[in-house]
């Protein structure tokens, strides 16, 4: 028993040891016998460094792939893009240019605009960290109070060009406001380290993904080994080797990251409460929408579910008529694809289907003999402009042109980790899709079908929040139960009965909304507008000042901190948010209302005049630009 013993005396369950001799039966059937110790709470992570300790030669080359490139802070050395010439964006639909360059050692990216070749607009923002191994792409994240920020645009390496970042194009350029959340950053770095009333913000950023990303928090590992410790035989529950691991858990593992859809989390969970070997779908599952028709459309993220699709998987994996087939069948995760030799991967292909290949010669020669390139063909990604990956779907694709969905049509959602996902799980899917990715139709209907054969008063008030109906939330929120709930559901009632003009309400629910996650900045800028409709200035005023500590790039928080000192009769200060505001956004409408405002409390006709005009260039149909002036014609 001593050699099971871990540094501090901490002796494992004598019923975890009597099942280490039986893991080796249970281990091909996808499930394990016994638990890993480093799923529990005593496990933590111990970082990249002390791996590397006992496990040089595979740091050594992991470092060189992309998952070890995959995230780090900015500098020359990380980045892959080009300067210079060539490496100006223009963002036509927002009229917004965009130049990166480095000033010393720090990467920046400014934001102008230009009339007559006068620059009026200009914004300046450091680079902090660059997200991508190069290989497809280097994105670029500003790091403020916490919160990481994406930066509009991305250096696409394949074509060796600048452009907007993926989403960010068509109208949708969220310039330098788009949170990224411990959702993105748990696939693209180390474990992150978030602050528990807020999961955007984050308390520790690793420098890219590290071993325990696949083996799993590594303390009870190195305490165990470094005190002399040798498992019986060759499974160590101390630590988790993949390859150990049943079909279905390597491939949980895989697609925790290579699967980019709808993650949606279970009631109570967070994403780092998963850990390799784990069942994915305890944690959180996976939706993609299910088409009709052209099957061939995917995302470059989507590796798992494309080969899931494929008769090789089927074949290997549900009816066990071939050897198994999963992604470390092809991929050593030690070692760069770069650096993997054409014959490894047709060497994959030859363990079930041979060295007989049937197509012609000529076509065999012009692509290498290499079988990926038939079966596995390139082409461009769904969702990120400039990249071409490989579709995972193996088959034959002579007569498909994967990439391009043709005719199909949105049938719904299908969850890829768990073919037989509950009522409420489904329901979730369908409104956070809508918000998220797609505002069609048939997602919101789909919900609202699933909502009229189960009971959830929280799923029912998020779908009364997205379809406005104010009512239904009011009447429904006497039914929940508060101490339960979480802080979105409260906001979503308090923005319910804020909609109702049922202000002293509503302020009550943003406060149980704030108790729950007091450092959400948009939950206390909503508390602040509703204080002002209720004409309690000051604690307005104390309320926007905490968002604005929190993030003093908010925009909505300095437009109404600017609109409090209006109304407190402050027009100094009003003056001064309203720039800040204007600064950061020239064409923000509820801070060119406010100046318009402020124009006339100071009776400043002309300057009014010229905000009214500043309006109606941005929306031509404003109401108050229209009457106010009428008001300056008379």
């Amino acid at each position: 028993m001593k050699r099971w013993q871990a540094v501090g005396g901490s002796i494992l369950l004598f019923t975890v040891l009597l099942n280490l001799s039986n893991c080796g039966k249970e281990k091909q059937s996808g499930e394990l016998a016994t638990v890993y110790l480093n799923h529990g709470d005593s496990a933590h992570y111990v970082g990249i460094d002390m791996c590397g300790k006992c496990h040089a030669d595979k740091l050594g080359t992991f470092l060189h792939t992309g998952m070890g490139m995959s995230f780090d802070t900015a500098s020359r050395v990380k980045s892959s893009a080009h300067f210079g010439q060539g490496s100006l964006v223009y963002d036509s639909t927002l009229d917004y240019f965009y130049r990166p360059f480095w000033r010393d050692d720090q990467l920046f990216i400014e934001e102008f605009r230009l009339i007559a070749r006068d620059t009026i607009h200009k914004r300046t923002e450091r680079i902090d960290y660059i997200v991508g191994s190069g290989q497809h792409t280097n994105s670029h994240l500003m790091f403020r109070g916490g919160y990481l920020y994406q930066a509009p645009i991305t250096f696409y390496t394949q074509k060796g060009t600048w452009d907007l970042a993926p989403g960010f194009e068509s109208g949708n350029n969220s310039r330098f406001t788009r949170i990224i959340d411990s959702e993105c950053m748990g696939c693209h770095n180390a474990m992150p380290e978030t602050d528990a009333s807020d999961e955007r913000r984050f308390l520790r950023v690793g420098r890219g993904i590290d071993c325990e990303r696949c083996h799993g928090p590594g303390s009870l590992h190195v305490a165990f080994r470094s005190g002399g410790g040798v498992p019986e035989g060759d499974f160590d529950p101390t630590i988790v080797n993949p390859s150990d691991l049943g079909w279905e858990r390597q491939m949980d593992l895989c697609q925790r990251c290579h699967l980019q859809g709808n993650n949606v989390l279970r009631p109570g969970k967070r994403f780092e409460d998963y850990r390799p070997g784990m069942r994915l779908s305890d944690v959180f599952e996976i939706y993609l929408p299910k088409y009709s028709g052209d099957q061939s459309l995917f995302n470059m993220a989507n590796h798992s579910d494309r080969l899931q699709m494929s008769a090789c998987f089927r074949a290997s994996n549900i009816t066990g008529q071939a050897p198994r087939l999963t992604c470390i069948t092809c991929h050593n995760p030690h070692v760069s694809v770069r650096e993997t030799r054409i014959a490894t991967f047709n060497a994959s292909c030859a363990n079930c289907h041979g060295s007989n290949c049937k197509e012609e010669r000529s076509v065999r020669i012009r692509l290498d003999d290499n079988c990926v390139g038939c079966h596995m063909p390139s082409s461009s990604a769904e969702d990120i402009p400039h990249v071409t990956v490989h579709d995972h779907k193996i088959g034959v694709h002579r007569d498909t042109k994967a990439g391009s969905m043709g005719s199909a049509v949105v049938e719904g959602l299908y969850s890829v980790n768990n073919p037989d996902p509950d009522i409420e799980m489904q329901i979730r899917a369908y409104l956070t899709y809508f918000e998220k990715f797609e505002a069609l139709d048939v997602y919101r209907k789909k919900a609202r079908g699933l909502l009229d054969q189960h009971t959830n008063q929280a799923l029912e008030i998020h779908y009364a929040y997205q379809t406005g109906d104010w009512d239904r939330i009011v009447k429904l929120s006497g039914q929940l139960d508060i101490e339960r709930i979480g802080h979105m559901d409260a906001y979503r009632v308090a923005e319910g009965f804020a909609g109702k003009g049922m202000y002293k309400q509503s302020a009550e629910w943003f406060e149980l909304a704030l108790r729950k996650a007091p450092n959400r900045f948009e939950y206390l800028n909503r508390y602040g507008n509703v204080l002002v409709k209720m004409g309690n200035h000051e604690l307005a005023r104390s309320v926007l000042t905490r968002a604005l500590e929190i993030n003093p790039t908010y925009k909505h928080a300095l437009s109404n901190l600017a609109f409090v000192e209006m109304e407190s009769g402050q027009l100094g200060k009003a003056e001064y948010w309203l720039k800040k505001c204007l600064g950061l956004d020239p064409d923000f409408i509820p801070a060119i209302e406010n100046s318009i405002r402020l124009s006339l409390l100071r009776r400043d006709r002309k300057s009014a005049l010229e905000w009214v005009n500043t309006l109606r260039n941005i929306d031509p149909n404003n109401i108050q630009a229209v009457e106010v002036l009428k008001e300056l014609k008379q």
